[in-house]
Protein backbone atom coordinates (compact mmCIF):
# COMPACT_ATOMS: atom_id res chain seq x y z
CA UNK A 1 0.00 0.00 0.00
CA UNK A 2 1.68 3.53 -0.63
CA UNK A 3 1.96 5.54 2.34
CA UNK A 4 3.77 8.60 1.19
CA UNK A 5 4.71 10.94 -1.62
CA UNK A 6 8.35 12.20 -2.22
CA UNK A 7 8.76 15.05 -4.42
CA UNK A 8 12.07 16.18 -6.28
CA UNK A 9 12.61 20.23 -6.17
CA UNK A 10 14.04 21.07 -8.86
CA UNK A 11 11.58 20.79 -12.21
CA UNK A 12 8.77 19.19 -10.21
CA UNK A 13 8.43 21.76 -6.80
CA UNK A 14 10.12 24.74 -8.89
CA UNK A 15 8.73 25.31 -12.62
CA UNK A 16 11.24 24.16 -14.81
CA UNK A 17 14.24 26.23 -15.28
CA UNK A 18 15.52 26.93 -19.05
CA UNK A 19 18.78 28.43 -17.90
CA UNK A 20 17.88 31.52 -19.14
CA UNK A 21 19.17 32.82 -16.34
CA UNK A 22 22.75 32.10 -18.15
CA UNK A 23 21.79 35.26 -20.21
CA UNK A 24 21.76 37.83 -17.34
CA UNK A 25 25.17 36.20 -16.20
CA UNK A 26 26.77 36.71 -19.48
CA UNK A 27 25.60 40.75 -19.28
CA UNK A 28 26.62 41.15 -15.93
CA UNK A 29 30.35 39.89 -17.22
CA UNK A 30 30.94 39.69 -20.91
CA UNK A 31 31.01 36.08 -20.63
CA UNK A 32 29.46 33.62 -22.91
CA UNK A 33 26.22 32.63 -21.01
CA UNK A 34 27.21 28.75 -23.34
CA UNK A 35 30.10 28.94 -19.99
CA UNK A 36 27.98 29.71 -17.59
CA UNK A 37 25.58 26.71 -18.63
CA UNK A 38 28.00 24.26 -19.05
CA UNK A 39 28.62 24.30 -15.15
CA UNK A 40 25.74 21.48 -15.06
CA UNK A 41 28.41 19.57 -17.37
CA UNK A 42 31.96 19.60 -15.25
CA UNK A 43 30.85 19.93 -11.58
CA UNK A 44 28.14 20.96 -10.05
CA UNK A 45 28.54 18.11 -7.49
CA UNK A 46 30.21 19.24 -4.58
CA UNK A 47 27.65 22.49 -4.70
CA UNK A 48 24.48 20.22 -4.08
CA UNK A 49 26.74 17.91 -2.01
CA UNK A 50 28.00 21.12 0.10
CA UNK A 51 31.34 20.76 -0.06
CA UNK A 52 31.73 24.14 -1.54
CA UNK A 53 30.20 27.50 -2.17
CA UNK A 54 28.37 28.48 -5.22
CA UNK A 55 31.39 30.92 -5.20
CA UNK A 56 34.03 28.48 -4.94
CA UNK A 57 31.78 26.97 -8.04
CA UNK A 58 32.06 29.61 -10.75
CA UNK A 59 35.44 30.60 -9.60
CA UNK A 60 36.61 27.06 -10.67
CA UNK A 61 34.64 26.85 -13.58
CA UNK A 62 35.81 30.83 -14.85
CA UNK A 63 39.07 30.00 -13.99
CA UNK A 64 38.70 26.85 -15.80
CA UNK A 65 37.79 27.95 -19.07
CA UNK A 66 40.17 30.83 -18.81
CA UNK A 67 38.33 33.66 -17.49
CA UNK A 68 40.86 34.29 -14.53
CA UNK A 69 39.82 37.96 -13.69
CA UNK A 70 36.56 36.87 -13.50
CA UNK A 71 37.46 34.28 -11.07
CA UNK A 72 39.34 35.82 -8.83
CA UNK A 73 36.47 38.72 -8.66
CA UNK A 74 34.74 38.24 -5.20
CA UNK A 75 31.49 40.54 -6.01
CA UNK A 76 31.11 38.88 -9.99
CA UNK A 77 31.15 35.56 -8.30
CA UNK A 78 28.61 37.16 -5.33
CA UNK A 79 26.59 38.56 -8.16
CA UNK A 80 26.66 35.26 -10.15
CA UNK A 81 25.51 33.10 -6.76
CA UNK A 82 22.26 35.26 -6.33
CA UNK A 83 21.03 35.45 -10.15
CA UNK A 84 21.47 30.76 -9.84
CA UNK A 85 19.87 30.31 -6.55
CA UNK A 86 17.34 33.54 -7.44
CA UNK A 87 16.15 31.40 -10.64
CA UNK A 88 15.00 28.18 -9.17
CA UNK A 89 12.89 30.17 -6.32
CA UNK A 90 9.69 29.92 -9.00
CA UNK A 91 7.64 27.39 -7.05
CA UNK A 92 4.76 25.74 -9.40
CA UNK A 93 1.57 26.28 -7.31
CA UNK A 94 -0.26 23.40 -8.55
CA UNK A 95 2.14 21.12 -7.28
CA UNK A 96 2.36 22.73 -4.31
CA UNK A 97 -1.51 22.64 -3.67
CA UNK A 98 -1.35 19.07 -4.83
CA UNK A 99 1.01 17.92 -2.62
CA UNK A 100 -0.59 19.57 0.66
CA UNK A 101 -4.01 17.85 -0.73
CA UNK A 102 -2.91 14.12 -0.35
CA UNK A 103 -0.90 15.14 3.01
CA UNK A 104 -4.56 15.96 4.27
CA UNK A 105 -5.55 13.08 2.80
CA UNK A 106 -3.11 11.54 5.18
CA UNK A 107 -0.54 10.64 3.01
CA UNK A 108 3.45 11.26 3.71
CA UNK A 109 4.75 13.77 2.01
CA UNK A 110 8.28 13.68 1.44
CA UNK A 111 11.62 15.63 -0.03
CA UNK A 112 14.48 14.52 -1.92
CA UNK A 113 16.89 16.89 -3.28
CA UNK A 114 20.01 17.48 -4.40
CA UNK A 115 20.42 21.52 -3.23
CA UNK A 116 22.86 23.93 -1.53
CA UNK A 117 23.22 25.24 1.64
CA UNK A 118 23.15 29.06 0.15
CA UNK A 119 19.66 27.86 -1.83
CA UNK A 120 18.10 26.30 1.93
CA UNK A 121 19.58 29.68 3.83
CA UNK A 122 17.47 32.03 1.28
CA UNK A 123 14.52 30.13 0.63
CA UNK A 124 14.01 26.90 3.07
CA UNK A 125 11.29 28.48 4.77
CA UNK A 126 9.64 30.14 2.02
CA UNK A 127 8.41 27.08 0.35
CA UNK A 128 5.20 25.45 1.41
CA UNK A 129 5.89 21.97 0.68
CA UNK A 130 9.65 22.30 2.39
CA UNK A 131 7.70 23.51 5.72
CA UNK A 132 5.12 21.00 5.48
CA UNK A 133 7.01 17.90 4.70
CA UNK A 134 6.93 14.91 6.98
CA UNK A 135 10.91 14.38 5.91
CA UNK A 136 13.10 16.39 3.77
CA UNK A 137 16.19 15.14 2.87
CA UNK A 138 18.61 17.35 1.50
CA UNK A 139 22.16 16.53 -0.11
CA UNK A 140 24.01 19.04 1.66
CA UNK A 141 22.89 18.26 4.88
CA UNK A 142 24.23 14.60 4.15
CA UNK A 143 27.09 15.09 1.74
CA UNK A 144 24.94 12.64 -0.58
CA UNK A 145 23.92 13.43 -3.58
CA UNK A 146 20.94 11.65 -5.86
CA UNK A 147 21.95 9.01 -7.60
CA UNK A 148 23.93 7.57 -5.08
CA UNK A 149 21.88 5.16 -2.81
CA UNK A 150 22.43 6.43 0.75
CA UNK A 151 20.14 9.54 0.12
CA UNK A 152 17.25 7.81 -0.31
CA UNK A 153 17.91 5.45 2.25
CA UNK A 154 17.82 8.32 4.70
CA UNK A 155 14.72 9.45 3.14
CA UNK A 156 12.83 6.58 3.41
CA UNK A 157 14.26 5.78 7.31
CA UNK A 158 13.01 9.58 7.97
CA UNK A 159 9.43 8.98 6.20
CA UNK A 160 9.97 5.80 8.53
CA UNK A 161 8.17 3.65 5.76
CA UNK A 162 9.41 0.81 2.87
CA UNK A 163 10.10 1.69 0.06
CA UNK A 164 7.77 0.18 -1.28
CA UNK A 165 4.93 2.12 0.58
CA UNK A 166 6.46 5.65 -1.37
CA UNK A 167 6.35 7.08 -5.02
CA UNK A 168 8.91 9.31 -5.85
CA UNK A 169 8.98 11.91 -8.59
CA UNK A 170 12.03 13.08 -10.16
CA UNK A 171 12.46 15.18 -14.17
CA UNK A 172 15.91 12.94 -14.09
CA UNK A 173 15.92 9.39 -15.33
CA UNK A 174 19.00 8.60 -13.40
CA UNK A 175 17.35 9.59 -10.22
CA UNK A 176 14.63 7.39 -11.00
CA UNK A 177 16.61 4.43 -11.81
CA UNK A 178 18.03 4.18 -8.54
CA UNK A 179 15.20 5.25 -6.49
CA UNK A 180 13.87 1.67 -8.34
CA UNK A 181 16.38 -0.40 -7.44
CA UNK A 182 15.99 0.44 -4.18
CA UNK A 183 12.42 -0.67 -4.19
CA UNK A 184 11.10 2.96 -4.30
CA UNK A 185 7.99 3.20 -7.02
CA UNK A 186 9.40 5.90 -9.09
CA UNK A 187 7.92 8.35 -11.71
CA UNK A 188 9.70 10.51 -13.94
CA UNK A 189 8.15 13.55 -13.95
CA UNK A 190 6.94 15.52 -17.09
CA UNK A 191 3.98 17.82 -15.57
CA UNK A 192 1.58 17.58 -12.76
CA UNK A 193 -1.61 15.60 -15.08
CA UNK A 194 1.03 12.92 -15.93
CA UNK A 195 1.98 13.22 -12.26
CA UNK A 196 -1.36 12.58 -11.31
CA UNK A 197 -1.86 9.64 -13.47
CA UNK A 198 0.98 8.16 -12.16
CA UNK A 199 0.21 8.40 -8.52
CA UNK A 200 -3.44 6.98 -9.19
CA UNK A 201 -2.27 4.28 -11.03
CA UNK A 202 0.33 3.24 -8.64
CA UNK A 203 -2.11 3.61 -5.39
CA UNK A 204 -4.70 1.51 -7.04
CA UNK A 205 -2.15 -1.55 -8.15
CA UNK A 206 -0.87 -1.53 -4.62
CA UNK A 207 -3.26 -2.37 -2.70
Amino acid sequence: MIKAVIFDFGNVISKTNTLAYCDDMEKLTGIPSAVFKSVYDTDRSGYDRGTMSGEEMYAALLAHTGYKEAAENDRILQQLVQIDLKSWFNLDEAVTEWGLSLQREGYKLGILSNMPFQFLDLYEKKIPLFVAADYACFSCRLNIIKPEEGIYRDCISGLGIAPQEAVFFDDLQKNIDAAKRFGINGCRWTGIEQGKKDWHLLCQTSR
